[in-house]
C-alpha cells in the first residue's frame, strides 16, 4: 500500500471534459453521460476553475428537497425548483466552494480528503487555472493498483 511518493500529477487526468457557467443543464448531463464520468468541473473562459457539478447536484436541481440532511448542502447554491429542467445552466447547480489539490499534492493525501469530504475527484489547478483532475479510482489505482479500480469498493473510503 505504498504509493512511493506519488504525486498528482503522477496520475491525474489531464484532459478534463468541462462545463461553462452558462451551458444547459441538459448539455452536461449530455457530457456526463457521453464521456461515462460522474461529474465535471466548470471553468470559465481563461480556464479557472469556478465550480464542480457531480450527478448528484444534478439530482438535487431535478428533485430539491430530496436530500437527506435538512438545510442547503455544503457548498452547493440553493436551487429554486424550475418548471422545467431546459430552464437550468451549469451555474444553477454547480457547487462553487470545491475542495482542490495542486499538482504536487501527496496522493495519500487526496485519499484523506476523498474519505473525509466524502467526495469522488478533486479537480487539480496551479493558481485558478484546471491542470487536471484525480478521481477516486485514479487513487484506488496509485494504492493498490490494478486496472480500472475495480478492486476499490465504495465502502473503503
Amino acid at each position: 500500500m505504498n504509493t512511493g511518493g506519488l504525486e498528482a500529477k503522477d496520475i491525474m487526468t489531464r484532459t478534463v471534459h468541462t462545463a461553462h457557467p452558462t451551458d444547459p443543464l441538459r448539455k452536461v448531463i449530455g457530457t456526463i453521460c457521453r464521456y461515462r464520468v460522474s461529474g465535471v468541473p466548470v471553468v470559465d473562459r481563461k480556464g479557472h476553475l469556478v465550480g464542480l457539478i457531480s450527478e448528484r447536484d444534478i439530482l438535487y436541481a431535478m428533485y430539491p428537497g430530496t436530500e437527506r440532511s435538512s438545510g442547503k448542502p455544503s457548498g452547493r447554491k440553493a436551487v429554486k425548483a424550475p418548471g422545467s429542467i431546459d430552464e437550468l445552466t451549469a451555474r444553477d447547480v454547480m457547487v462553487v466552494k470545491v475542495v482542490t489539490g495542486r499538482p504536487d499534492s501527496d496522493v495519500l493525501r487526496l485519499a484523506s480528503v476523498m474519505a473525509l469530504r466524502k467526495i469522488r475527484r478533486i479537480p487539480i489547478v496551479e493558481g485558478r487555472k484546471l491542470v487536471g483532475i484525480v478521481s477516486y479510482g485514479d487513487v484506488c489505482r496509485a494504492i493498490f493498483g490494478g486496472k480500472g479500480g475495480r478492486g476499490c469498493s465504495r465502502r473503503m473510503f
